[in-house]
């Protein structure tokens, strides 16, 4: 009976993912890219250079869940520069550095969407940081995480303020 619940407490979380992500995005708007309002970048930014933005999910899967982004609005990674993708390869390992030392993690997933059909909510590329610790080998519980996390409240401004402290400070 047990293996029976579990294989249907595991069918359904695969269910959920598949329409996480092949549902189309009701929030894609070509109108507005969150990624490209200032109000945005200032209140989860916690490094900057000439051409990427490191910044603090404003609702985070798991403690350290980054987004690392170009400033040149790009909605897609094919039409990413050469040298964008060179300064965001050098970012993430940055991000992953600093990660290391304020969440006490080892390892990491990342992740990028290109289109609503992938279930890309903001029409600016962007690759999601996702750090794992020791002891974080199991998928469902990350899955799971993900469809939770959209339903959380965003952040507050004095937490976002704090864990971007935190991460300035290590990069």
């Amino acid at each position: 009976m047990l293996k029976k619940s579990l294989y249907v407490l595991l069918g359904l979380c695969v269910l959920s993912t598949a329409v996480y992500f092949l549902t189309p995005s009701a929030k894609l708007s070509k109108d507005y890219c969150a990624f490209c309002d200032p109000k945005v970048i200032e209140a989860q930014k916690f490094y900057e250079d000439d051409t990427i933005v490191a910044l603090y999910t404003h609702k985070p899967v798991m403690p350290g869940h980054c987004l690392i982004i170009p400033k040149r609005h790009a909605e897609r990674f094919e039409q990413l520069t050469d040298q964008e993708n060179t300064s965001i390869g050098h970012v993430i390992k940055q991000v992953d550095q600093a990660a290391m030392k304020v969440f006490n993690t080892s390892s990491y997933l990342l992740l990028q969407k290109n289109g609503a059909e992938a279930g890309q909510t903001v029409p600016h590329v962007h690759f999601h940081y996702f750090p794992r610790q020791k002891g974080d080998d199991s998928s469902l519980k990350f899955l799971m995480n993900m469809y939770i996390a959209n339903l959380k409240k965003p952040m507050s401004p004095p937490e976002m303020k704090e864990v971007c402290g935190k991460m300035k400070e290590a990069m």
